[in-house]
Parts: structure tokens; C-alpha cells; sequence
């Protein structure tokens, strides 16, 4: 498994939410932003339009990566996040209150020592979260 080709894909995404974007859903300049984002990258390989869209949807499902990034690269620093790291899937059932929810993120060593780039792209396409990675506990 490539770890290093995954840290780099979610850094990605989190420079195009984070500074191209500047944390919005969309940047002022619209769907151009991801074309020219590729133009200017077509001499790196696997940099095309749909990779920035993987690569943003990346960065937005799995925020807890961040936390594991920062400890393994210390020398690097991501400043801010519009993404919260306590973003994950509320639970309510009927062991849990009105008043008690849980928010679970599997934790990323789990993802990233256990899925590669490849497999984590497909898992993108799924709308329901706890199937995307994050767990009931």
C-alpha cells in the first residue's frame, strides 16, 4: 500500500478546499477552478480534473487523516481547517437519549494502514457515512 501517494492526495484536497476555495463548498470562480487547476498540473501524472474532485471529496469525508498527518510530518503545517476534526456521524438509537450522541471516526491509521488510494476513491461514491468508513460503536 502506498501511504505516501494517499497523505499526498488528501493534502491536495485540503489545499483546494483550504486556499483555492478558501473553506467554501465552491470557489467564486466555479467549476473552472478544478480545469485550471489541471492545465496548469497536466505534467504531473494522474493530475487530470476528476483526480482534484477525488481529491477535495478526500479531504472533506475523511477529516480525522489530518490529526494523523500532522503527528507523523511534524515539520509540516496545515493551518486551519474549514473541515472540523470532530466532524463524523451522529448516532442516535434506541440505546441512546434525545440528548446523547456519538461521534465516531474510524480512526486514520485504521484507513490508511488498511485501504489504499484506489480502494478509498471507490468508497467516495457511497452516500451513507457509516459505509464510507465511519462506525457505530
Amino acid at each position: 500500500m502506498n501511504v505516501s501517494l494517499t497523505i499526498r492526495n488528501w493534502l491536495v484536497g485540503y489545499y483546494i478546499v483550504e486556499f483555492e476555495q478558501k473553506g467554501e463548498d465552491r470557489a467564486e470562480y466555479g467549476s473552472k477552478l478544478l480545469s485550471k487547476l489541471a492545465e496548469s498540473s497536466k505534467h504531473i501524472k494522474g493530475f487530470d480534473e476528476r483526480s482534484f474532485r477525488n481529491f477535495r471529496l478526500f479531504y472533506k469525508q475523511y477529516p480525522q487523516l489530518q490529526t494523523y498527518i500532522l503527528s507523523h510530518f511534524p515539520g509540516l503545517s496545515i493551518l486551519g481547517s474549514a473541515i472540523p476534526l470532530s466532524e463524523g456521524i451522529a448516532i442516535r438509537g434506541s440505546l441512546t437519549t434525545e440528548s446523547e450522541n456519538t461521534t465516531i471516526l474510524v480512526p486514520a491509521e485504521k484507513i490508511l494502514s488498511n485501504l489504499s488510494y484506489t480502494h478509498l476513491e471507490l468508497l467516495f461514491t457511497l452516500d451513507d457515512p457509516l459505509k464510507r468508513g465511519k462506525r457505530k460503536s
